[in-house]
This record gives C-alpha cells, sequence and structure tokens, in this order.
C-alpha cells in the first residue's frame, strides 16, 4: 500500500478520541503484514518487530485518535447538541457535514443563523459550543431511538488530494505520523536491526496522552522517537512559529527532547542527504513526548513533526514527500544503533 493510500484509507474510518478501536483494528491488519500486531486494553496498536537479544527497545509513536464531538442532549424540537473532544476551534464546525455515529450513522448538519437576520452585534460575537446544535431532520421521538448522550460524532471530509502532492482532509493529524512510522517499517522490512523495536499508533493523545503513558511503561523502551504534525508555514503566522512544508520533517529540539537523540537524527538525516529542518520546543511538545519521558524510569526521546497547514481543522494539509521523509529518517536512525550501548545517551 501506498503512502498517499495508507492515509486515505485511514481517514475513512472513525477515531475519535477514546473511540480509535475500528481504526486501531484497522492499523494492526496493516502493520501485522511486516510485524507482530496486536492492540491492547487502552486502545493502542502495537506492533513489535524483534531485533537483537539485549538490544535496545526502540519505541516509534504517533497517535491514533482526532478530534470530535459527542452528542450530549436531544432536544424536543429534534435538534441534537453536542461537546467538545480534544482541541476543536468552535470558529471551524458552523455550517459542516456531520455523522454521529449512534444505532447506525445518521447524517446531520450543525446550522448557522441566516445573516439577514442576524444583527450587527452578533456578527462580532463568537458563536458558543453551548449554543450550537446538529439538525438531521428527525423528530424526537425517532431521533431517540437512532442517537443516545455519549455517541460519537465526526465531521464528514475525507482526504481527497491537492496538487503538487499535498493532500487535504481531516485527521491529518496524525493519520500522517502514522503513515510516516509504517513508511518506515516497510523500509526496514529488508533489513536486519539490532534494535528490538515496538511501533505504536496510541489511543487518547487528544485528551491528554494517555495511550502513550500506558504503552511506554508496557514496553519499557531505552529510546523512544514520537512522530506528530507541526505548525506549518501559512499566511498570518511569524516564520519563527512555523516550519516550511516540502523541506522534510522537523527535528526538535527543547526540554521534552534528548540532547543526544537531537544530535544523532539530525546527523543521520545530513549523511543520507534526507531532507529535515529544526523545530525549537522549549517546554512542553504538546506530543506523546511529554508523557513518554518520564514513564517507567525515564526515556531517552526524539521528537519529529511533519509540516501541517489548518491544524485542527477539516482541511488540515500535508505534503507526501515530508511524510515519506519523515519515514525514512525514522528508519536512518534505527539501522545507526546497530553498535548503541545505553549509557551513551547519558
Amino acid at each position: 500500500m501506498s503512502t498517499k493510500e495508507f492515509i486515505i484509507e485511514m481517514g475513512k474510518v472513525p477515531h475519535v478520541a477514546g473511540y480509535e478501536s475500528a481504526l486501531a483494528h484497522l492499523a494492526a491488519g496493516w502493520f501485522g503484514k511486516l510485524a507482530s500486531a496486536q492492540t491492547d486494553s487502552l486502545g493502542n496498536m502495537i506492533a513489535r518487530k524483534q531485533g537483537a537479544k539485549n538490544a535496545p527497545r526502540v519505541m516509534v509513536c504517533a497517535h491514533m485518535d482526532e478530534i470530535g464531538l459527542m452528542a450530549t442532549e436531544i432536544c424536543d424540537n429534534g435538534f441534537v447538541k453536542f461537546a467538545r473532544i480534544g482541541g476543536i476551534d468552535k470558529r471551524n464546525i458552523l455550517a459542516t457535514e456531520v455523522t454521529i455515529h449512534g444505532r447506525k450513522p445518521v447524517y446531520g448538519i450543525i446550522g448557522i443563523k441566516p445573516p439577514h437576520l442576524t444583527s450587527a452585534d452578533e456578527m462580532k460575537a463568537s458563536i458558543e459550543i453551548k449554543d450550537m446544535a446538529i439538525d438531521t431532520g428527525y423528530p424526537k421521538e425517532k431521533l431517540e431511538k437512532l442517537v443516545r448522550p455519549g455517541d460519537i460524532i465526526t465531521f464528514n471530509r475525507e482526504v481527497t488530494e491537492l496538487k503538487n502532492g499535498r493532500l487535504t482532509g481531516r485527521a491529518l493529524d496524525d493519520t500522517a505520523g502514522l503513515a510516516a512510522m509504517y513508511h518506515a517499517l516497510e523500509l526496514l522490512k529488508d533489513f536486519k536491526h539490532n534494535a528490538d523495536l515496538y511501533f505504536v499508533g496510541s489511543a487518547q493523545e487528544e485528551v491528554g496522552a494517555r495511550g502513550a503513558k500506558t504503552a511506554a511503561y508496557g514496553i519499557k523502551p531505552d529510546i523512544a522517537i514520537i512522530i506528530d504534525v507541526g505548525f506549518a508555514n501559512t499566511p498570518g503566522l511569524a516564520d519563527h512559529e512555523t516550519i516550511k512544508m516540502g523541506d522534510g520533517a522537523a527535528i526538535a529540539v527543547g526540554a521534552a527532547v534528548n540532547r543526544k537523540v537531537f544530535d544523532d537524527l539530525k546527523k543521520i538525516a545530513k549523511q543520507n542527504n534526507t531532507k529535515h529542518q529544526i523545530e525549537v520546543l522549549p517546554g512542553r511538545s504538546g506530543t506523546d513526548a511529554d508523557e513518554i519521558q518520564i514513564a517507567a524510569g525515564g526515556v531517552l526521546t526524539g521528537v519529529l513533526s511533519i509540516p501541517l497547514k489548518y491544524m485542527h481543522s477539516t482541511v488540515e494539509v500535508v505534503d507526501l514527500a515530508d511524510v515519506k521523509n519523515c519515514g525514512k529518517l525514522v528508519a536512518d536512525y534505527i539501522m545507526s544503533l546497530q553498535d548503541w550501548e545505553g549509557d551513551e545517551c547519558y
């Protein structure tokens, strides 16, 4: 399966934080063709590719969950009220199409008041989540047979192609990271590596990196490479706040990253002429690394960020070349660990 096909297929499956099981089992099937894959009790997908005896354990992690909504109430007028799961910008969800995953999928829209009937003051104000509702067309008595409070809701936007090797859609944060991880595993399939590898599709990153934390405690890795997305350069954002699309994955440096892992990733990218850039993350990384770093006595972490535009919207954009370069860097780094000794990284 190509990297593009991998991302497109993942985008067809609902995987809101805490409800990633469908994607986890799908990913386990794909990764299971190249490694020994399973899912755990929290919903993580873990694929192991065994290395040499007494070799370093390396955990490569990209999160599986997406942001979404949850039904909270069915109103007398048949509208469905909802709450956010993860960091959803309320400005982005007005006049969008959604699917409520109830007893059967129910199509709906988040409506908006016509501008003709909206006052000047209302035009200036931001509409709160509590004032929004989903219109399915069903009356309450019919809808209550299909939808219950607690049902998840996803946005109806699958992944499609733009020009110049770019993809757009919902949840590319972090299906792009999963695709990079899969690409790394494909590159490694014909090589004998010393490192004992664990490829983790983590659950519930968007609500607190819970899956990565439990996976790290179970695996107890020596090194972890976390693949996520970073803010790509877009109009209105300063250069120092962003990374560039088409320039490869960004190698993060900062408190959440082990300095030698950072140095080695950078050196290996240069040696192999792999496009890359540097991202400064002085405090928390905002990724699974924040929990993995402090798990099970401490883990040597590295963070790779794939440039992504319009984060946490339904029109996120990534460059396929960046995804592949990220996967290649991970594979090259793993092959560099043939003679690794634990005390080298301290």
